[in-house]
C-alpha cells in the first residue's frame, strides 16, 4: 500500500473543500506561452518529461476549509527557497471508493532524490517551517517522514490538449499497477511512446489531458520500498466532464489497439482512485496561487 491512514469521511473532506472553497519517452507538447503552466512545462520538458515525485500522505483537521487552506499555502510559500522543487499538487478525495478512503495527498517534483533528500534534511532544521506546520496543524497534518518515492515520467504534458484552469484545479485518476510475471519497468516505458500516438491520433483537443507513469521505488533486490504496487498510472483533465469525454476517446480510438499490448506486461485495478486536484507551487513562477473556491 502507498499508506497508512484513514480518518473524515471522503465525501464530508469534498463538501467543506469545494464548497468552502522508454527506453525513449516522446514528449507532447504545445505551445503554452501566456498562461500559468508555462514555464513549468517549459522545466519539465528540459528534463525528457522526467522527475523524481514524492507522494505525502495527509489528513484534514477540524478547520479544514477552502478559505484556511489558502492561507496555509500562501504562507508554506514564502518559505520555499529549493530551486530543485519545480512543482507541488494537493489532491483531495472525488469518491468514497479510493483505496486509501479520506487520505488527501501532496505530489512534489523535485530534479532528483539526492537533491529531495538535502531539502528535507534542512526543512527539519528549519524553525519557521515548524511554527508553519504547529499553526496549520487543526487546517491539515501531513506525514513528511512517510512520504513515498517515484520516478516519474510524463510523455504527454500540461497544455498539450487545451490549457489549464488559471484556478490551479484539474481532475485526476490514479491506477495502482503491477507487472506480470517476466515484465518490467522496462517493458513498461517501452508501451508509452506507442500511447502517446495513439492519443495524439484521436482528438483529445479541449480535455487539457495529460498522463503519467510513476515507478516505484524498490530496494536492491526487488522489494519495494514505499508501495505494493509496481507503478501508478495517473491520468488528469480540467474537469470530471473532460475526463469522461477522454475516457469515451480511449474507448473509442485508443483501447483495443493499446489495451492488448499493456495486458501483456502489466495489470491495474479495475476502478482508479480520483481526485480533485490543484496546483500548490509552480517553482519557475513564484507568485502563482491557487483558487481553491475554483474548479474552472
Amino acid at each position: 500500500m502507498l499508506l497508512k491512514n484513514k480518518s473524515l469521511l471522503a465525501s464530508a473532506v469534498i463538501a467543506i473543500f469545494v464548497a468552502s472553497c522508454a527506453k525513449e519517452t516522446a514528449v507532447d507538447s504545445s505551445d503554452t506561452s501566456g498562461d500559468s503552466y508555462s514555464e513549468f512545462v517549459d522545466s519539465l520538458e528540459s528534463t525528457g518529461g522526467k522527475a523524481y515525485a514524492e507522494f505525502m500522505a495527509c489528513t484534514a483537521g477540524p478547520d479544514f476549509n477552502a478559505e484556511n487552506a489558502t492561507k496555509m499555502i500562501a504562507a508554506w510559500q514564502k518559505l520555499i527557497t529549493a530551486e530543485s522543487l519545480f512543482g507541488v499538487w494537493g489532491y483531495v478525495p472525488a469518491a468514497d471508493t479510493n483505496a486509501f478512503g479520506d487520505t488527501l495527498w501532496w505530489e512534489l517534483n523535485w530534479n532528483s532524490k539526492e537533491e529531495a533528500d538535502a531539502e528535507w534534511d534542512s526543512w527539519a532544521q528549519n524553525e519557521d517551517g515548524q511554527a508553519w506546520a504547529e499553526e496549520f496543524s487543526n487546517v491539515m497534518v501531513c506525514d513528511g517522514e512517510g512520504r513515498n518515492s517515484f520516478d516519474g515520467i510524463y510523455p504527454i504534458l500540461p497544455n498539450t490538449y487545451g490549457a489549464v484552469n488559471e484556478s490551479g484545479y484539474f481532475y485526476a485518476e490514479f491506477y495502482q499497477c503491477n507487472y506480470t510475471e517476466g515484465s518490467n519497468r522496462e517493458n513498461a516505458e517501452a508501451f508509452l511512446p506507442g500511447f502517446t500516438d495513439a492519443v495524439r491520433n484521436s482528438n483529445y483537443d479541449g480535455t487539457g489531458y495529460s498522463y503519467a507513469n510513476y515507478f516505484a521505488h524498490k530496494n536492491e533486490d526487488g522489494s519495494h520500498v514505499d508501495a505494493d504496487v509496481d507503478f501508478l498510472w495517473g491520468n488528469f483533465t480540467k474537469s470530471k466532464e473532460s475526463n469522461d469525454k477522454a475516457t469515451e476517446l480511449f474507448e473509442k480510438d485508443v483501447r483495443d489497439d493499446m489495451f492488448p499490448l499493456f495486458s501483456k506486461f502489466a495489470t491495474c485495478a479495475e476502478v482508479p482512485d480520483v481526485y480533485h486536484g490543484w496546483t500548490f507551487y509552480i517553482g519557475d513562477q513564484k507568485d502563482f496561487m491557487p483558487d481553491f473556491t475554483s474548479r474552472d
